[in-house]
């Protein structure tokens, strides 16, 4: 049998976040094998896991403790054929910079040189080049909005079967390009993302030019623009079959493409100031248009408590709306304090993002109280809202469903993401991105940057770039 060692440390934090991250969630990697595992001489040896409990810059202290912690686990685990390892690839903590890779290098260190690191990563993570050196199988996200978290697995996985086999011997090259966009204008749904990943795809099937060694994967990173730090940014990631010239040529060749595309990359989706976003859907021939509060959007750890959209709906009156959700735990307290259906005074939001106005003050009607997880569904006016105790993302109807709404009832439904997820893309006759503030600001020249890479694209229009003449 071989014996791989699996775990997961992944975060993508959020710099601009007003409050840092200062814990970790821990636990044990499944000891359920991939698919792609299941009959073959594959164990799998579950080590400790780690998430950032928070969406802002991480502690390093406590990052450097679930670091030595992930580690400890894998010690226990050797001797190891194989590591498999779910990152996102937007790590970032005080001290230690991109944890992420760091950690990779020292389990290069722990591990030694042969053998295999597999790595999966979001496409939008933002990768040193050094990543290159520490992994041997480095495979990404094709997809934004992203529907492909278990074929990428699966690829990755079956590579790594492949090398433990002695069929393959995988390398990687990544080449860091001097880009830095809002993921909502890099959709594989619209160009120029689409085709470029398609391209990607190409190779995997066809090669590179001038080299008989086949591509085993290839990922363009979009990046995470609201990390703050000097990888930020675009980048591509290429492993090849026994070749980092072909990885290294493959790398330049998608890089280049991207490069001369970067003044054709815009929003892949309908958007709009607040007031001319609801006056839009208000009058939509649509029965249901979805709003996306991008500003405030939690799956890019935004901390969710902004009320800017709530508030200008109340204050116009609007009908059949619904706001999902707000990140207030003492509000929620308020409500199950009151009891369902009582009415009462309540301040809502900005209890953590205080940089962009007040909280609501409004007189609210408690419609439904729900235990776990604990959230309000309240009326203020003719609009209802979903009150919860930490950052809530409703990308699913199930989402809505399992607090008593149907987001089809309503003329307007909001959600504090950037694009709209893939379950609600579904059921939604219309969406308009809302180009709110807050951290998650997709109008990221307003945002305070002091760490990012420079020259960059687009902040330094005039950046020079030539992928041939990154470091091999």
């Amino acid at each position: 049998m071989k014996r791989v060692f699996t775990t997961a440390f992944a975060h993508e934090t959020n710099t601009f976040h007003p409050v840092k991250t200062a814990g970790f969630r821990f636990g044990e990697a499944s000891p359920r094998p991939l698919p792609v595992w299941e009959g073959t001489e594959i164990e799998v040896v579950p080590g400790v896991t780690a998430h950032p409990a928070g969406g802002g810059t991480v502690d390093g202290t406590a990052c450097r403790e679930a670091m030595d912690k992930v580690l400890a686990s894998l010690h226990a685990a050797m001797p190891v054929d194989a590591v498999f390892l779910r990152l996102h690839g937007a790590m970032y903590a005080e001290g230690i910079g991109p944890a992420e890779t760091v950690l990779v290098g020292e389990v290069r260190a722990l591990v030694g040189p042969e053998v295999p690191i597999a790595c999966t990563f979001d496409l939008h993570g933002n990768i040193p080049a050094r990543m290159g050196e520490f992994g041997d199988i480095l495979v990404g996200l094709k997809t934004a909005p992203h529907t492909d978290g278990a074929e990428t697995a699966e690829r990755a996985g079956r590579i790594l079967l492949d090398a433990l086999r002695g069929n393959v011997r995988p390398v990687s090259h990544v080449l860091p390009i001097p880009i830095i966009l809002p993921g909502e204008k890099a959709m594989t749904t619209a160009k120029p993302f689409g085709p470029l990943v398609e391209e990607a795809g190409r190779l995997e099937r066809e090669g590179i030019a001038g080299h008989t060694e086949r591509i085993l994967a290839a990922t363009l990173f979009v990046g995470c623009a609201w990390t703050d730090a000097p990888d930020t940014g675009m980048a591509v990631m290429v492993t090849a079959e026994g070749s980092r010239a072909a990885a290294r040529t493959a790398a330049i060749h998608l890089a280049r493409l991207l490069w001369d595309a970067r003044h054709d990359f815009a929003f892949g989706c309908e958007t709009a100031d607040l007031e001319e976003g609801v006056t839009r859907a208000l009058a939509a021939p649509e029965p249901t248009v979805f709003l996306t509060d991008s500003g405030d959007n939690v799956t890019a750890s935004a901390p969710g408590d902004l009320p800017i959209v709530l508030r200008h709906l109340v204050e116009r009156n609007v009908e059949r709306a619904v706001v999902a959700g707000i990140n207030d735990r003492a509000a929620v307290g308020k409500c199950f304090e009151a009891g369902e259906g009582r009415a009462l005074r309540l301040a809502i939001g900005a209890t953590i993002e205080k940089r962009h106005g007040p909280p609501l003050e409004a007189e609210a009607q408690v419609l439904r109280l729900l235990p776990k997880p604990r959230w309000a569904v309240v009326r203020i006016g003719g609009v209802e809202a979903v009150l919860a105790e930490g950052p809530t993302a409703f990308t699913d109807p199930s989402h809505f469903a399992s607090c008593g709404l149907d987001p089809l009832h309503y003329k307007l439904v909001v959600v504090k993401e950037g694009y709209l997820f893939p379950g609600l893309l579904s059921i939604a006759p219309r969406y308009i991105m809302l180009l709110t503030p807050g951290s998650g600001d997709m109008r990221i020249e307003r945002l305070p940057y002091v760490r990012r890479r420079r020259p960059a694209f687009p902040f330094e229009p005039d950046t020079p770039f030539d992928p041939a003449a990154s470091p091999v």
